[in-house]
């Protein structure tokens, strides 16, 4: 069968390329903060320092 005769198959809704997830990048500043000058998020515990997995 050709991928022709199957795009009845596909979804072809119009906001199908909208992301239906929040983005991570949004998600890990909500639960570290800002990431350090390397891009990393680490995360700070309530001093201030860097937190311990």
């Amino acid at each position: 069968m050709a991928e022709a005769e199957r795009m009845d198959e596909v979804d072809v809704n119009p906001g199908v390329h909208r992301a239906t997830e929040t983005d991570e990048a949004q998600v890990l500043r909500e639960l570290y903060g800002e990431p350090d000058a390397g891009g990393i998020f680490r995360g700070r515990d309530g001093n201030g320092e860097e937190g311990r997995t």
